[in-house]
C-alpha cells in the first residue's frame, strides 16, 4: 500500500500534461535526486527515500503513488505537501 496517494484532475491535452509532468520530474531530479522513467503515460519513480513510486496519466487525471523508505516515512507530510505543490504548479 502506498504511503502517499494523490489524485488530481486536469483539463489539459494529454501531450501537454505529459510535457509538464516531465518538466516537473526534471525539477524534482535536480532538487531531490528523484528519477523518473516513462513508459507510455506511466512513470516509475526512484530515488533516495523512495521504495517505489508511480505516476499514471490519463486524459482527465493524474495519480501519484509513493511508497516511502523507513527514514522518509517520518517526513511523509512534508513530502506529500511538496508533491501536491509541484503538481499544482505543473498543471496551472
Amino acid at each position: 500500500m502506498a504511503d502517499i496517494d494523490i489524485n488530481k484532475s486536469h483539463s489539459l491535452e494529454i501531450s501537454d500534461a505529459r510535457e509538464r509532468l516531465e518538466k516537473m520530474a526534471g525539477d524534482l531530479h535536480a532538487r531531490y535526486g528523484i528519477k523518473s522513467t516513462w513508459t507510455g503515460n506511466t512513470a516509475t519513480l526512484s530515488g533516495t527515500g523512495l521504495k517505489k513510486g508511480r505516476v499514471e496519466l490519463t486524459d482527465t487525471a493524474i495519480n501519484v503513488q509513493i511508497t516511502l523508505g523507513f527514514l522518509a516515512k517520518a517526513m511523509k507530510g512534508k513530502v506529500q505537501e511538496q508533491v501536491n505543490m509541484a503538481l499544482d504548479n505543473a498543471l496551472s
